[in-house]
């Protein structure tokens, strides 16, 4: 009795563990745990005011060439397309990705003080996942225009010299603000959206009486 429910009990371990990869992987994105804590415990500082050091802000997503969204029609500031072909037959094929297309124009943040401009390539893009069907052949993950951001990394801002006619010395003012690494986009603004770091309650509350019941199936035992 005891062999069956420890073989039981290890099967669903393994569940257990694909399972909450799946979670996180769907809850992170390109999000690493630093990313959620500064994205949950960070205030946004303004555009205007950003000098040194690592930041939140939170403005609105543009960008100068719109593109359509595939689903909904809605202009889209910055998008991935992931083509996917289907290998093998019957029972055994598999859906298997072929072909992505990313959006390469620039997009650009904004609020009330100011605009930032980001390269998308250079950037960590966590993006919605549009679509309807469970396994798409074609999966579109977009962030829209005119959608609310929040933007986080280390940035520095470039001073610029100004040379100025009527004086000898030249008067240093404040140039770009520059992201030192690629910075992180994303949508999760609010805290009702923020990735979910608990694990699922009916996976783990599985693997659980699993295990208790091999447990309880070797005191029997003996």
């Amino acid at each position: 009795m005891f062999a069956p429910l420890l073989v039981g009990s290890a099967l669903a371990g393994v569940a257990t563990v694909g399972s909450l990869v799946q979670h996180y992987r769907r809850q992170l994105g390109p999000m690493t745990l630093a990313d959620v804590r500064a994205l949950t415990e960070l205030a946004p500082t303004p555009i205007a005011l950003c000098r040194e050091g690592f930041v939140k802000i939170v403005g609105t997503l543009g960008c100068d060439a719109p593109e359509r969204s595939l689903y909904g029609d809605a202009p889209v500031a910055v998008r991935e397309v992931r083509h996917y072909a289907v290998e093998g037959r019957g029972a055994s094929g598999q859906r298997v990705l072929s072909r992505v297309e990313r959006s390469t124009h620039p997009i650009w943040i904004e609020d009330d003080s100011g605009r930032i401009t980001l390269d998308p390539l250079a950037t960590r893009l966590d993006y919605e996942v549009d679509g309807s069907e469970v396994e798409p052949m074609i999966e579109e993950l977009r962030l829209r225009v005119g959608e609310r951001v929040a933007v986080l990394g280390p940035v520095v801002r470039d001073v610029a010299v100004a040379h100025h006619p009527m004086r000898r010395s030249a008067v240093q003012t404040d140039g770009a603000v520059r992201f030192l690494s690629p910075p992180l986009v994303t949508w999760r603004t609010e805290p009702e959206v923020y990735p979910k770091l608990l694990p699922p309650a009916g996976a783990t509350a599985l693997s659980a009486s699993s295990i208790a019941l091999a447990v309880l199936g070797a005191l029997l035992r003996v």
